[in-house]
C-alpha cells in the first residue's frame, strides 16, 4: 500500500515537475542568498562589551532607566528592499547582562560600537556618578566546550506566559503598603547571585532589538479588544470585496425570508456592547486594562531572555539556577497580568530516551547561543518599563557585598583653579 502511494506521488511529480521545481529552487536560492548576505552584513558589525559600574548610593527609582531604553528604541529600521535583498540588513541588537563571576556581580551591555556614544551619554545623564569601561568578554573565563570532565551547565530561555501585550509585575508594584517606600526589584537577585562561589557562574541575559512601532497599535490593541470583549476593527474592504460580501449576505438571508422578514447586516453597524464595557468590568479587570494600555504606550522591544548557570562539577548546584529563576521569573509574575515560563526546546534537561547525549548536546548549544548573543527562535515583547524593571542600577537599599560599585565618589575640578 505504501509503495502504491509512493508511485502516485512520483507520477504526479513527473507530470507537473515544471510547475513544482521553480518554487522549490526559488526557496533554496532565497534561503542561501539571504543567509549569505546576512552573514556578510553581520561581519561588518563590531560589537563591544561595556561594563556599567553603578554608584553606591542611587536614590532614584528604576523609572529613569526607561530613558536608556527609549533612546535605543530609535535603532529600529525596517530596511528598504535594496538593503534587505542586495546588501543584507541586520537590525541593531543589544544584550543587557547581569553576571555573577568570581564572587562579584557585574552589569554588562553588549552593543555595536557606533551606539557607544549614545549609551554613555544617556547613562551619564541619568546616573552622573556611574563608570562605563570597555572590557574583554567574560565568557573566556570558562572553557569553550562544556560539558566536559570538570564543567557542567544548567540553562533555559524564557518567554511570557500570556500574550506579549500583558505586562509583568513592574517596579511600580514593589512598594511597601505602610511606608510607601519602593523596594528594589533586583534586591533578591543580587542576594541570590552573591551565593555563587568561586568556580561557579550565574549569567542572566536580555537580548533586545527595537520592535516595529506599529505592533502596539495592531497586535497589542487586538489583545486589549479581546480582553474587554470588543470586536477588533476590520480592515477597509475594497469595492469588489464589498460587493461580494453584499451578495453573500443576500444569499444567507433567503432561507429566513420564507419564515419572516429578513434583516440584512450592515458593515457600518457598531458594536453596541462597547457602550457598557466599563460597567461590565470588575475593579480587578479595570486595573488589568489600565496596565495593558499603559504598557502599550511605552517603547516596545523584541526580547530574548536567557539564564545560564555554569561551573565546575565539584560544588555545582542546580539550586543556583532555581534560585535565579525565582528571583527573576518568579517574583515578576502576576496571575492577573503576566509571568514567565521556560521555552521547552531551550532547556538543558532531557527525559525518557538518550537522556545523557541529548542533555550534553543541549548544554553545548546553550553555551554557544549565549556566547554569540543569539536571539534566534521564539522571542517576546518587552516594554521599556518592563526592561527597566529587570535591568537597572541597584538603589542604596541593595547592600549585598557581592555587587561591584564605584570605589569612590568623583567630582569635577573647582572652577577657580589657576590656568597652567
Amino acid at each position: 500500500m505504501f509503495f502504491e502511494f509512493f508511485l502516485q506521488i512520483l507520477n504526479i511529480f513527473t507530470s507537473f515537475w515544471f510547475l513544482i521545481m521553480p518554487f522549490v529552487l526559488y526557496y533554496i536560492f532565497y534561503s542561501l542568498w539571504i543567509g549569505n548576505i546576512s552573514e556578510k552584513a553581520g561581519a561588518n558589525i563590531n560589537n563591544i562589551i561595556l561594563e556599567i559600574i553603578p554608584p553606591r548610593n542611587v536614590e532614584k527609582s528604576p523609572k529613569i532607566m526607561e530613558k536608556v531604553f527609549d533612546a535605543l528604541s530609535m535603532s529600529y529600521s525596517g530596511g528598504d528592499i535594496f538593503k534587505k535583498y542586495i546588501n543584507g540588513f541586520i537590525r541593531a541588537s543589544f544584550s543587557f547582562e547581569i553576571v555573577a563571576s568570581k564572587g562579584l556581580v557585574h552589569y554588562y551591555i553588549v552593543t555595536p560600537d557606533n551606539w557607544r556614544p549614545i549609551i554613555e551619554s544617556v547613562f551619564y545623564a541619568q546616573y552622573p556618578e556611574v563608570e562605563i569601561v570597555e572590557v574583554d568578554d567574560y565568557i573566556t573565563d570558562v572553557p569553550a566546550v562544556v560539558p566536559n570532565k570538570e564543567w557542567t551547565i544548567f540553562s533555559a530561555d524564557f518567554i511570557k506566559a500570556k500574550h506579549d501585550a500583558y505586562p509583568i509585575k513592574t517596579y511600580k508594584y514593589f512598594q511597601e503598603d505602610i511606608t510607601g517606600k519602593m523596594m528594589d526589584p533586583l534586591a533578591p537577585l543580587m542576594e541570590t547571585m552573591g551565593t555563587a562561589g568561586f568556580g561557579q557562574y550565574i549569567w542572566l541575559q536580555y537580548i533586545v532589538e527595537a520592535a516595529n512601532p506599529s505592533w502596539a497599535g495592531s497586535e497589542g490593541k487586538s489583545a486589549v479588544n479581546a480582553f474587554v470583549g470588543r470586536k477588533s476593527p476590520t480592515k477597509k474592504k475594497s469595492f469588489f470585496s464589498g460587493v461580494w460580501s453584499d451578495i453573500l449576505d443576500v444569499l444567507k438571508s433567503i432561507p429566513s425570508g420564507f419564515f419572516g422578514p429578513s434583516k440584512l447586516s450592515s458593515s457600518n453597524d457598531e458594536d453596541k456592547s462597547d457602550d457598557n464595557i466599563d460597567a461590565k468590568l470588575t475593579p480587578g479587570e479595570k486595573q488589568v486594562l489600565t496596565a495593558l494600555e499603559e504598557n502599550l504606550s511605552k517603547s516596545i522591544f523584541e526580547t530574548k531572555m536567557r539564564i545560564l548557570v555554569i561551573g565546575k562539577k565539584e560544588g555545582f548546584s542546580k539550586m543556583n539556577f532555581a534560585s535565579t529563576v525565582a528571583a527573576t521569573a518568579g517574583q515578576f509574575s502576576d496571575n492577573h497580568l503576566n509571568g514567565f515560563k521556560k521555552h521547552g526546546p531551550s532547556t538543558t534537561d532531557a527525559n525518557y530516551v538518550f537522556v545523557k547525549s541529548i542533555t550534553e548536546s543541549r548544554m553545548r548549544k546553550q553555551l554557544v547561543r549565549y556566547r554569540d548573543r543569539d536571539n534566534s527562535g521564539e522571542t517576546f515583547k518587552f516594554s521599556s518599563e518592563e526592561l527597566a524593571t529587570v535591568f537597572h542600577m541597584p538603589d542604596m537599599s541593595v547592600i549585598s557585598p557581592s555587587v561591584r560599585f564605584v570605589d569612590s565618589r568623583k567630582g569635577g575640578a573647582p572652577s577657580n583653579l589657576p590656568k597652567m
